[in-house]
């Protein structure tokens, strides 16, 4: 009976490796930024006052209108920019493709719950109900993840539920909204930049 060789063996396994390796990245989305996740926790701390440490500050209240609106849709500007230049940016440096049929899928779960965030936000805003948008943004945000985790590392997964646990708090509690806007979209976004460079190391 022939035996195969150390050589033949460890080749073998670096073969079955990069074999796994493939088939990882064709059914999990991973092509994440730490760096895309600390920026877009950075200006959600910042539109949220510090998580409501500068009250005066526009984004920090909702009793602004139109005004809170209008920094937190420019909070979710900058993030998506940052999201879209940095993970091409590494999917190239990977030599790996942006748009695949795997992102697409990913990208499909979290237009649902996005969609249905920004009609109830329009809702809110026509009945002037302002104080109510920190919790939508953050249940329907928490709601995306969950889904996008089906097709991700599951440790979005337990991102999602903090994200709901958090959005049901501001509307248990929506005088703490600059609170819950910084801690969620902020500090979760952190947390979730440090486990993405503890797994992936870039």
């Amino acid at each position: 009976m022939l035996m195969p060789t150390p050589l033949a063996h460890d080749e073998a396994l670096r073969a079955l490796a990069e074999v796994r390796t493939a088939v990882e990245r064709c059914t999990r989305y991973s092509t994440f930024s730490a760096l895309s996740g600390f920026i877009a926790g950075g200006v959600a701390l910042a539109g949220s006052g510090g998580c409501g440490l500068l009250p005066d500050f526009v984004g920090a209240n909702p009793s602004r209108g139109m005004s809170f609106v209008a920094v937190w849709a420019g909070v979710l500007v900058v993030a998506a920019i940052a999201l879209a230049i940095l993970t091409w940016v590494k999917a190239s440096q990977r030599g790996d493709a942006v748009w695949t049929p795997i992102a697409r899928t990913a990208f499909t779960a979290l237009l649902g719950p996005g969609l249905a965030g920004v009609a109830a936000s329009v809702v809110l805003v026509q009945n002037g109900k302002f104080e109510l948008l920190p919790g939508v943004w953050l249940l329907f945000y928490g709601c995306g993840l969950w889904s996008v985790s089906f097709f991700a590392p599951l440790f979005l997964r337990v991102l999602g539920i903090a994200f709901v646990v958090v959005g049901l708090c501001a509307w248990w509690k929506p005088e703490g909204s600059a609170l819950w806007l910084g801690l969620g979209f902020g500090a979760l976004h952190w947390v979730f930049s440090l486990i993405v460079l503890a797994r992936y190391r870039r």
